[in-house]
């Protein structure tokens, strides 16, 4: 017997909500994807070894978005079919990824420090032993400083101690990549400029994006987390509705 009045429209929200979560799911995916194949934002992970587990994170998310639109469509047939079974095992799924994302966010918050000593040994990593060394790791790197416009893990001076700077001619010379112009011998003493060259590190710059973007990062999850519970909520009080029908139905 199929729900009625106030139950029947919950029904279609349930329905509309889990649609609207399956294309989640989906642009989550399509973004993961997108993450793992453009080379633009592969650059920054490519400069470094420990770096490489942005790779592992992409996977992560991809299942996160094939998890999501089987969650959705689970949410969609029970709501519609007014399967029990269904509307149980997708609010069991979406308490589980509720779980999980309140204990990858409190992990994130206490481990922010270890995040930044991570990119920082990286980065000087980089800078002092791999650049003009490792021809890969030296052109991601050019990309890294021109995007974030840095120079250096710390800062310029990281130059005149590395490998890189000790087989130069000139004393204090920065890779053209420092230039706020680049153009060929630009970096020729650059060290010793205030005017042509990045002042900041790579590192503080790219700390220095992650808290501008944070905000938004935690607006977002209260925001997916507030649609969660109404989602939970929701499939509760249908499932409910269902059974209180079904054993009206079968008392009548």
């Amino acid at each position: 017997m199929a729900v009625e009045g106030c139950m029947r429209c919950l029904k279609y929200l349930m329905f509309i909500f889990n649609f609207l979560f399956w294309l989640l799911g989906c642009a989550i995916l399509g973004v993961a994807i997108w993450l793992r194949v453009d080379q633009r934002t592969t650059q920054y992970v490519d400069t470094g070894e420990n770096l490489s587990s942005y790779y592992i994170g992409t996977y992560v998310l991809m299942a996160v978005g094939g998890i999501m639109m089987l969650v959705g469509f689970l949410g969609c047939c029970g709501a519609i079919y007014e399967s029990q079974c269904m509307l149980c095992t997708f609010f069991i799924f979406l308490l589980l990824i509720f779980a999980a994302e309140i204990g990858g966010g409190i992990w994130a918050f206490l481990h922010q420090d270890d995040l930044t000593e991570f990119i920082k040994s990286d980065f000087e990593d980089i800078v002092k032993s791999k650049y003009g060394v490792d021809q890969h790791a030296s052109k991601s790197w050019d990309g890294v400083q021109e995007s974030l416009m840095c120079c250096g893990a710390a800062d310029k001076s990281d130059w005149a101690q590395s490998s890189w700077g000790n087989q130069q001619k000139n004393w204090g010379s920065v890779p053209q990549s420092c230039c706020e112009t680049p153009t060929i011998g630009c970096g020729s003493g650059g060290i010793v400029l205030i005017q042509q060259i990045h002042q900041k590190g790579c590192t503080d710059k790219l700390i220095e994006f992650f808290h501008k973007n944070l905000m938004i990062i935690g607006c977002v999850g209260i925001a997916i987390g507030v649609i969660q519970l109404l989602g939970m909520t929701f499939a509760l009080c249908l499932c409910c509705s269902i059974r209180r029908n079904r054993n009206k139905h079968y008392h009548a």
